[in-house]
């Protein structure tokens, strides 16, 4: 399906939802490499919308390459939300975009425009979708570091603590998604109650159009060996270079995303540049599939149990 007959399929969902509701926004979703910034600015041309990005990468500035920002003369002439808005030694949580986002949306819904969230990080998605009633826990780098340590001594460990104290959580992460891990045990040791107790499903506060973006997977992955050959092309590993002489530590948490570690290796003499490519293939491939595989749980639930004043539709590309 090209991108203008699923423009002018959105166009009439939006135009019917707007004749249902005047304080709706859209989430559009799916894994990496699927039209989603294109179909929100192409959006633009037929209704008053802001842009808010669901990206825990795109937050921090200077960091432009790997994270496949919008470009600066789009987000000139469209507001653009939550880019560029944090150093790359700074920490920014899930519950600070989730606050920060809903007082953008009421500012946009006030100004009688409507939010169009474009989706690439599924924790801050699940917040406005499902809601959650989130803690405000602060980082405890002390115990981070603690528990890291232990992780690198004894590999595993925090796995299996985190399964002993919150099991529900333990089986939603895989075994080697060791920060996400650490995150839900650092919310134990702050707050004396687990993830799943503290993060309970709400209605959402405003209606919402969810728009999602399938892909086969072996042209996204095409779309993704094409995307990694131009970032590379485009100095992307002068990017990281010139983050690391400005002494941003290989150990911070912006620096561990996927790309940036791959280039850090590289830059270490950790492995050569072809090395340092397929990796990057390798790794972005495995993150489209656990995408895929995550945002398959939204498709089920709007067969089997939809949530009151939320819309789906699902496009194939």
């Amino acid at each position: 399906m090209e991108i203008v007959d699923i423009l002018h399929d959105v166009k009439n969902c939006c135009q019917n939802f707007l004749e249902r509701f005047s304080d709706w926004a859209i989430i559009i979703w799916w894994a990496t490499a699927t039209w989603k910034s294109k179909l929100s600015l192409l959006l633009s041309d037929f209704f008053p919308v802001e842009i808010i990005s669901a990206d825990s990468r795109q937050i921090f500035r200077w960091m432009d390459i790997w994270t496949d920002k919008v470009p600066l003369e789009y987000r000139e002439k469209i507001p653009h939300y939550q880019i560029d808005i944090v150093d790359p030694d700074e920490t920014y949580t899930a519950w600070q975009w989730k606050y920060d986002v809903e007082n953008e949306v009421e500012e946009i819904l006030w100004h009688k425009k409507h939010p169009v969230i474009v989706w690439w990080t599924w924790l801050y998605i699940d917040t406005i979708y499902k809601n959650f009633q989130m803690p405000e826990c602060a980082p405890n780098y002390e115990y981070r570091d603690k528990l890291q340590e232990k992780e690198n001594s004894e590999p595993g460990y925090v796995y299996k603590l985190l399964q002993k104290i919150d099991p529900e959580e333990a089986g939603k992460l895989h075994p080697n998604a060791t920060r996400y891990i650490i995150r839900a045990l650092e919310i134990y040791h702050e707050t004396w109650k687990t993830k799943t107790e503290l993060f309970f499903h709400q209605p959402v506060k405003h209606p919402l159009l969810m728009i999602g973006l399938w892909r086969e997977k072996g042209e996204t992955n095409i779309r993704i060996n094409a995307r990694i050959k131009e970032m590379l092309k485009n100095w992307l590993v002068d990017e990281v270079k010139w983050l690391l002489d400005r002494w941003y530590s290989s150990n911070l948490q912006s620096m561990q995303g996927i790309w940036y570690k791959e280039v850090v290796g590289y830059i270490h003499w950790e492995c050569d540049y072809d090395t340092m490519e397929e990796l990057l293939r390798k790794n972005t491939h495995y993150l489209a599939k656990k995408q895929r595989t995550w945002f398959r749980r939204y498709i089920a639930e709007w067969k089997q149990s939809p949530r009151d004043n939320v819309e789906y539709q699902t496009y194939y590309l």
